[in-house]
């Protein structure tokens, strides 16, 4: 009995990833021209993206972890922000985040990636491009004169993308409005992922002092105090 159930059940997983993979090279694009033609999809329509969106995230970890966790995390309730504690790094990141230094706490700025480029797998920007494009890098400010830069980034899929991911010569077609279609009708959830990148110095920690006419405080410095010193920076 105990046997029949596994198979039972291996046979179903393998007739849902089937389907969901037949759906990703044939029927996707039938149903995007069904939407876009002002039509409703029916009950099989839905099931199939559904299931090719979990054959995608399944499939797609070792790709973009980042991205397969965001996707897993649409498929149940979700806070309106959600902190995904998860490396993310690129050059791109990392030169946004250069841009921020010399600016005031709550600048930001916008990335993006020409996702054709950016998700080849030879691109070293592919698991954060897959991720987060696009985002919004925003510099916060932390206790102890430190600051951080957190990476902002909507998961409601937009209402037409043709995206393309790259696997060596094998190139995957994905059809995002489809998924939108399912967020809309409450299939899939949505929210608004933010990674921090890092903790940054904002203020000297260990300013230039007369080390003869130096004595240490066992107290923080007043309010006012740390008031001009940000000034004064």
């Amino acid at each position: 009995m105990r046997k029949r159930f596994i198979i039972l059940i291996i046979s179903l997983l393998a007739l849902i990833f089937g389907n969901g993979f037949y759906y990703v090279f044939r029927g996707q694009h039938k149903s995007m021209a069904k939407l876009e033609s002002g039509a409703e999809l029916n009950l099989y329509e839905k099931c199939s993206i559904y299931t090719m969106h979990v054959a995608l995230w399944t499939l797609g970890w070792p790709l973009s972890p980042q991205a397969a966790r965001e996707c897993f995390m649409l498929h149940f309730p979700q806070k309106d922000t959600v902190s995904i504690n998860m490396r993310l790094s690129s050059p791109r990141i990392e030169s946004a985040v250069a841009s921020l230094k010399d600016r005031p706490i709550g600048s930001s700025v916008r990335v993006s990636w020409n996702g054709y480029d950016a998700y080849s797998l030879a691109s070293p920007e592919h698991k954060a491009a897959i991720a987060v494009n696009p985002c919004r890098i925003v510099k916060e400010w932390q206790e102890s004169f430190m600051y951080s830069c957190s990476v902002y980034s909507s998961m409601q899929y937009p209402l037409k993308s043709n995206t393309v991911l790259t696997l060596g010569s094998i190139r995957i077609p994905v059809q995002e409005g489809l998924f939108r279609y399912l967020q809309d009708k409450g299939w899939l959830n949505c929210f608004t992922a933010r990674y921090r990148v890092g903790n940054y110095a904002e203020l000297p920690l260990r300013p230039q002092v007369d080390q003869a006419n130096f004595r240490p405080i066992n107290h923080l410095p007043p309010v006012d105090l740390i008031e001009r010193l940000k000034e004064s920076v």
